[in-house]
């Protein structure tokens, strides 16, 4: 280009000028023009200097079967560009302004979820692509030599802090951010309008679908307990059947729970927020594309009226239209007819194929239409080479280190586990290619390879050569067959392998007691003696002289109390029953406590007579109230049964039988629970609650008590 440039240069210049002056401006030219190329080259060169090497590639295993990558250079090396994929797993890093002396462009790893690392300069930069079994977790460091990768073999960061989810009370929230009101109303179109008014149109509102459900936060907003509730609103005939307004941490959730085909519309005006849900209404059409898509057609939809055409020409109407490569067998003949509209390409495809016999295979973007039962006999020639290119490939050991899971457990799990179509005996099957159209079932079953695919009846995830062996002490399996199967088996090992999550189960347990008893009671007695009494049965007795309650045994008492030194008279039940009293219903103790009395007597006497009446009126009351307070904590796997017990066991001798022994009774509190974590992040708990204890003055009796139930908690 620059010496077309210099000659269209010079034929100007010799059309306006002489001779002489034109040589002499060729020559300043061309002195120009290779001091621009000497500048050009020397800036080359010293872009070539600046260039970091990339001087090997160096990887070690670490715990955990994390890999750990170091990229050696001679300089410092900046952060480089990455990017990750998932069909296939890899991750990518551009090291920019790099250039790469490795001498190995492909570097086998086989180790945790690393298959290989390749390394490839293209231009300014050094790609290197890292391989992988399944997608991973990464770390990228910077090193005095280099950088550094680490490809983590588990998906969850077990160094992290895990927080707890807010809430199980409603928290309080310190904001000014504040809903003032939220209202439902039916829009124009028959849908649902939910209002929300705020006191900040700064608020930051988050609207996503989760579960069939709209879920609406706004962050850093409190919500008055007036306005936490839930809205009934199906009167209203839309989609929307209930709102849910609460605190969730810091930020408010409104949970908005729709039904049927909906749409939903979110914006926002100033201090108010809008959420709009409107029904979908299905025409004709809609229902007659959603009825052809359950089919499994989904193609650009083509009108097409063919009368008496060979079928061949109609497969090529077919691929013009679709644009895609077809392949046609020589054995496909026949003329046929076809009259279709508005139909999916491959629902028409679909139709002339089954009318005459027909089934096509996808690879790509090619299509090869044969007839069904060549179509069959060429997977089964296929398979059976498939099968002996299986039988005499060589063997591969290898060493997978299991993390969290037991080794012999996996180890059953590859036994037991069917393979499927994608894991047959060759290994060499095309997995993109897609069993399409009619006679779709034409693997040769014959052969054991039906639609669910290998079923042997040992191992079934390996090949018949195949072995795999636990090894307990080192929780390591132990794999030997061909690299393919390997392959998968690392695979399936690494999506088994996963850190169970644990549950914290923290109960109370009371046992509440609540007694009262209350005892009344009194004592009463008098008597009354004369002059002239005589006791019952005397000669010359005159009865009405002497009246009393109880016994006669306090009258000589009485007779004599006017001597200073006797004693007064007792009313009590020790000197006999009654014990000189007419009413003898005194309070009784309760548990070995005497009741409270208060007793007085009035009492006249005189020279031949004497007057007396004792009262004492007695009083008892108990209140008992008790509390036994457990608090039994636990914490286990999920799935995993767990049970925490305390109490005492009791030895007692069997009686009324003729061989002596014993017997062993325990009274314990039992708490059993097996809880199962839902993918909202809910507990189901299987719990069952035991509380015995021995029954005081018996031989080996139990008071038991047990609950047995099912419960969803929140976390």
């Amino acid at each position: 280009m620059l010496n077309e440039k210099v000659n269209i240069q010079i034929g100007e210049w010799s059309s306006a000028h002489d001779g002489r002056l034109n040589r002499a401006k060729v020559g300043i030219v061309f002195a120009v023009l290779m001091m621009f190329v000497g500048v050009f080259v020397s800036s080359q060169l010293v872009n070539a200097q600046d260039k970091t090497v990339l001087k090997d590639i160096v990887y070690s295993s670490l715990s955990g079967e994390n890999v750990q990558i170091n990229f050696v250079t001679d300089g410092t090396l900046s952060e480089p560009g990455s990017f990750v994929t998932d069909e296939p797993a890899r991750i990518a890093l551009d090291f920019f302004g790099v250039s790469s002396e490795v001498e190995t462009r492909k570097l086998d790893i086989q180790t945790g979820k690393v298959e290989s690392i390749t390394t490839v300069e293209a231009g300014d930069r050094t790609r290197v692509v890292i391989n992988l079994y399944d997608t991973a977790r990464y770390e990228l460091l910077p090193a005095s030599n280099g950088y550094s990768i680490t490809v983590f073999n588990s998906e969850i960061d077990s160094t992290a802090v895990v927080k707890p989810k807010p809430f199980t009370a409603r928290p309080e929230v310190a904001t000014k951010e504040a809903i003032q009101n939220i209202d439902f109303r039916r829009s124009e179109a028959g849908g649902g309008k939910l209002v929300v008014d705020l006191n900040d149109p700064g608020v930051t509102i988050d609207t996503r679908e989760s579960d069939g459900e709209i879920v609406v936060d706004l962050l850093g907003v409190k919500l008055p307990s007036t306005l936490e509730r839930r809205l009934d609103v199906v009167d209203f005939a839309t989609p929307v059947q209930t709102v849910d307004a609460f605190q969730n941490g810091d930020n408010v959730r409104l949970v908005i729970v729709p039904q049927g085909r909906y749409q939903h519309l979110a914006f926002q005006t100033g201090n108010r927020f809008n959420l709009i849900v409107d029904p979908i209404v299905e025409t004709d059409a809609d229902r007659n594309r959603k009825a052809q898509e359950d089919l499994g057609f989904s193609g650009e939809r083509l009108s097409i009226n063919l009368q008496k055409i060979d079928v061949r020409s109609a497969l090529a109407v077919i691929a013009d239209f679709t644009g895609i490569n077809f392949v046609t067998s020589d054995s496909v003949q026949g003329e046929i007819s076809v009259n279709l509209k508005d139909v999916p390409w491959d629902q028409a495809l679909d139709v002339i194929m089954r009318s005459k016999g027909l089934s096509k295979r996808q690879t790509g973007n090619v299509i090869w239409v044969a007839p069904t039962t060549e179509i069959q006999e060429f997977e089964e020639e296929e398979l059976k080479a498939n099968a002996i290119a299986a039988e005499f490939a060589p063997l591969v050991s290898e060493m997978i280190t299991v993390s969290y899971a037991k080794a012999e457990v996996l180890a059953e799990v590859i036994k037991s586990v069917g393979a499927g179509g994608a894991a047959n005996n060759g290994g060499g099957a095309d997995s993109n290619r897609q069993f399409i159209g009619g006679g779709d079932g034409g693997i040769a079953n014959g052969m054991g390879f039906g639609g669910g695919g290998l079923t042997s009846g040992g191992n079934s995830l390996l090949t018949p050569r195949g072995s795999v062996t636990a090894d307990v002490r080192t929780n390591t399996l132990l794999i030997q067959d061909v690299a393919e199967k390997i392959k998968e088996i690392r695979i399936l090992v690494g999506k088994l392998d996963k850190p169970v999550r644990q549950v914290l189960i923290e109960t109370r347990i009371v046992e509440a007691t609540d007694t009262f008893s209350r005892e009344l009671g009194a004592r009463l007695g008098f008597q009354r003696i004369t002059d002239n009494a005589r006791f019952p049965g005397s000669n010359g007795s005159d009865i009405g002289g002497f009246v009393g309650s109880g016994t006669t045994e306090g009258l000589g008492v009485i007779q004599n109390s006017r001597i200073d030194d006797e004693p007064g008279l007792l009313f009590d039940s020790s000197r006999g029953a009654p014990g000189g009293l007419a009413v003898d219903l005194g309070a009784n103790g309760i548990s070995g406590q005497q009741a409270a009395s208060y007793a007085f007597d009035v009492f006249k006497a005189g020279v031949g007579y004497a007057h007396l009446i004792t009262l004492e009126l007695s009083a008892l009351q108990a209140d008992g109230r008790g509390k036994v307070v457990a608090s039994p904590r636990l914490i286990t796997a999920n799935q995993k049964e767990a049970s925490i017990r305390q109490g005492e066991e009791r030895v007692f001798e069997l009686e009324g039988s003729e061989v002596a022994g014993i017997e062993t009774k325990e009274a314990v509190l039992k708490l059993v629970v097996t809880p199962q974590i839902t993918p909202d992040d809910r507990v189901i708990m299987d719990v069952q609650v035991n509380q015995d204890t021995f029954i005081p003055g018996t031989a080996g009796n139990l008071s038991i008590k047990e609950v047995k139930t099912q419960v969803l908690a929140d976390n």
